[in-house]
């Protein structure tokens, strides 16, 4: 297996493999500080919408411009059932209008993204420290 990673081909995957991991956690960490800069407001749980293990909420919050906004979020951190009030962040495009939201308390998925990409990332660095290291002559037979 080492012999096959310090090919010339698996050089070059385990750099690309670490190179698109490190991208995908670049891109990771800056939806996450985008999301964060949105506007946030409190809303209200209409509906709660179960579907095998995945769950939704659709949320009523109004908009600075003095209209209502109703959209359905993915619930990926805590359960929310109807009447609850929660906080969501939201995007308003160029219009006024609503371009993108999400619970407030969603932070989960980042992390759960972030830790595992980390490990990920982490495998490929000793993966590419194994690669690249020097190749060490085979000892001479007496």
């Amino acid at each position: 297996m080492a012999n096959s990673v310090k090919s010339r081909r698996g050089r070059i995957i385990s750099a690309l493999a670490l190179a698109g991991a490190c991208v995908g956690l670049v891109f990771l960490l800056q939806t996450a500080n985008e999301q964060h800069a949105w506007s946030s407001t409190e809303a209200v749980v209409q509906e709660r919408i179960k579907s095998g293990k995945n769950a939704k909420v659709r949320v009523e919050f109004s908009l600075p411009g003095g209209g209502t906004h109703v959209t359905t979020l993915s619930e990926n951190g805590s359960i929310h059932e109807t009447g609850t009030r929660v906080e969501v962040r939201y995007d308003l495009g160029g219009d006024g209008k609503v371009v993108d939201a999400a619970l407030a308390d969603n932070d989960q998925g980042f992390w759960v993204m972030g830790v595992m990409l980390g490990v990920v990332i982490s495998g490929l660095v000793v993966l590419n420290l194994v690669a690249w290291s020097p190749v060490r002559p085979s000892p001479a037979a007496p």
